[in-house]
């Protein structure tokens, strides 16, 4: 990781406020780049709830390809994402 990259999570995982985060993200990502995190992180909360894979395709209107990423990435232990969501929702 670079200096730059270990101010930039540092600044990031300082912001406590979620409209700030909102702010910030929209200051450094453009629409559809934002956008892409969301399905991203759509994908990934779909799984954790156990809808299958060609229905969260259907519903974000995303490709297979991309869930199928999403659940691979979700059967590993070492996920910080799945890590996070449950963490977000009480769960361990």
């Amino acid at each position: 990781m670079t200096s730059d990259e270990s101010r930039m999570f540092q600044a990031l995982c300082a912001i406590e406020d979620p409209a700030e985060m909102q702010r910030v993200l929209a200051d450094l990502l453009t629409r559809s780049e934002l956008d892409a995190v969301r399905k991203r992180w759509t994908i990934l909360r779909l799984l954790r709830d156990g809808v299958p894979q060609r229905e969260i395709a259907r519903r974000i209107g995303g490709s297979l390809c991309n869930v199928t990423r999403g659940a691979r990435l979700m059967r590993n232990p070492a996920c910080a994402s799945a890590r996070l969501m449950n963490r977000l929702e009480g769960k361990r």
